[in-house]
């Protein structure tokens, strides 16, 4: 994903792109670039089946825990794993230890997901995505406003669209 994508990616986008480039950089560095971009819509399964654990439980998080879960372990195959057995073929076994972390970890995590200041962080973040959309919604009034004035100073009153039936 290149950098003008990714100022306008979503915080969920953005989140699984780091991820992704994460396990790029950690663990295809010296391969060749095929070998990333086959492995790459596995990779993507992987680093997705968290979310859809969590989902199933009814569990949110926001996209940087969501990261910061995921990306402790990819450090934690970094530092501890066997790349005899993920040889050639790092996504299964990537999707293997997030599957088994979540089936150790899973009942803390979901205490912890289920607790009130997670909920809290949720409505926090949706408060401000809200925010946002109504300034952004602004912005669009506001230009939508200023081409109807540029239209109605170049070309006269506006047109009405014979199709359409008279009121009064």
């Amino acid at each position: 994903m290149n950098s003008s994508h990714r100022n306008i990616a979503s915080p969920d986008e953005r989140t699984i792109a780091d991820l992704l480039e994460a396990v790029r950089v950690q663990f295809y560095a010296g391969s060749q670039p095929a070998q990333f971009h086959r492995d790459r819509r596995m990779l993507l399964y992987a680093l997705t089946w968290p979310a859809h654990w969590l989902d199933r439980r009814g569990l949110f998080c926001s996209p940087h825990r969501y990261r910061s879960l995921v990306a402790d372990r990819l450090d934690a195959i970094r530092a501890h794993g066997d790349p005899a057995r993920f040889g050639a073929y790092l996504p299964s076994y990537l999707l293997k230890c997030l599957q088994d972390f979540f089936d150790r970890h899973g009942d803390e995590l979901y205490c912890e997901l289920k607790h009130i200041r997670n909920a809290l962080d949720c409505l926090q973040a949706t408060l401000a995505k809200c925010q946002r959309a109504s300034e952004q919604s602004r912005h669009i009034e506001a230009i939508a406003a200023a081409h109807r004035i540029l239209r109605n100073g170049y070309h006269g009153p506006p047109q009405t669209d014979p199709h359409q039936i008279a009121l009064f």
